[in-house]
């Protein structure tokens, strides 16, 4: 029976599916609905023409959970080819035409071609489900980022001087907004009604927050053009900025509840920087930490290891990468930041990069490439960190 080579372009409501041979000939070709039976039917049909050696997906997202799940469940070796990499290799098949069907076949050629192609491995439960609420976590997070830049145009397009004095990043300023819209309704309402509306809302210093959104509603005696629809529409805003916060809140406190069950999350977590959110995107985006070989292979992936770029004589010639994991090293530049606040020992090593000639940029990079070996020994060796001897000279 000969062995065969599977690519599927994914789609929403679609897939494509695309075989080819030990030769590269194709010898299946069929656009198949994303349900289960019809993903089944398949399955068989190609099984029935060969011996499939692995199947290849371009994309790992919700679109081909249930093609996945089934193949995974049949033992299928599944390997994922990035969009990136089907379309620069598509520039090596015949022809200029882009459809499902030559996607597929394009997909199929290259883990044909190329056997060093990722391997998928079946995604675990908690992690899973960890994907799913910190990826709407980020989803609240960028509306609520939107929702407030558009409210300070508003505002400052209403009261320029209002704008300035409240930082809506704050929930009394927010508070007030949804209740009195405009300057002149602040005015009005005055301090005490102010103050009673956030020391009810249990608001810090709720009486200078007040006294500072009604002295600048104040300043300004004139209207702008479009003033109340502009009015309306922060009040608006404000409420509902108000109620994202409300979500988010309650998005964080799932994301806690479901960390507590995994049990790299007291180890990773254990390191200075890494909060909840951190941990939990950490574990999200490096599949719980079973797919590195070393802390140096982790680097490479989060874009903390310099690429070599050798060519004829020239030799030992290393540049910043350009294909790493952008979120990964994110991740890990957000902890490393974190920890120069609060761990005496990262701090030190950061400071002595600077003094080296590192930029800031250079030095942080170095940070969270010592902390990466960090984080790959404790979680090797199951064990929470502790903070080191003042004369430890790797940084935590």
């Amino acid at each position: 029976m000969a062995k065969l080579w599977i690519g599927v372009d994914i789609g929403k409501t679609h897939h494509h599916v695309a075989a080819v041979d030990d030769d590269g000939r194709l010898v299946y070709s069929r656009r198949v609905p994303n349900d289960e039976a019809a993903l089944l039917t398949v399955i068989a049909e190609v099984s029935a023409i060969g011996q499939p050696v692995c199947w290849a997906v371009d994309i790992t997202t919700g679109l081909s959970a249930l093609l996945l799940t089934l193949l995974w469940r049949r033992q299928v070796q599944v390997r994922y080819v990035s969009g990136a990499v089907a379309f620069r290799m598509a520039a090596a098949f015949a022809g200029e035409n882009k459809t499902d069907a030559g996607d597929a076949l394009v997909i199929a050629q290259i883990i044909r071609m190329h056997p060093d192609i990722p391997i998928l491995k079946p995604t675990d439960q908690l992690i899973a489900e960890l994907t799913v609420l910190t990826g709407y976590r980020a989803d609240l997070v960028a509306q609520r980022v939107a929702t407030l830049s558009r409210i300070q145009e508003l505002l400052t397009g209403i009261s320029p001087a209002l704008e300035r004095a409240v930082n809506l990043n704050r929930k009394g300023p927010l508070m007030v907004l949804a209740r009195w819209r405009a300057p002149e309704a602040i005015r009005r309402a005055g301090v005490e009604r102010i103050s009673a509306l956030l020391r009810r809302g249990h608001v810090r210093n709720a009486t200078d927050v007040a006294d500072a959104m009604v002295a600048a509603a104040r300043q300004q005696t004139v209207t702008t053009p479009g003033h109340r629809a502009a009015a309306v529409v922060v009040g608006q805003m404000a409420t509902e900025i108000l109620a994202l916060e409300q979500r988010i809140s309650g998005v964080d406190d799932l994301i806690a509840e479901h960390l507590d069950q995994h049990p790299l999350a007291p180890i990773v977590s254990s390191l200075p920087g890494m909060g909840t959110l951190l941990t939990a995107e950490l574990l999200v985006h490096t599949a719980g930490m079973t797919e590195y070989r070393s802390a140096a292979t982790l680097a490479a992936h989060a874009g903390l290891a310099p690429a070599s770029r050798d060519s004829g004589k020239i030799s030992g010639n290393h540049r910043g990468p350009r294909q790493y994991h952008r979120k990964l090293r994110h991740i890990l530049w957000m902890a490393s930041f974190t920890a120069i606040r609060l761990c005496p020992t990262s701090r030190a090593y950061y400071d002595k990069k600077r003094a080296e000639g590192k930029q800031h940029r250079q030095a942080m990079i170095a940070l969270a490439r010592r902390r990466v070996d960090v984080l790959f020994a404790l979680v090797r060796d199951g064990t929470t960190f502790t903070q080191p001897a003042k004369s430890a000279s790797t940084p935590p």
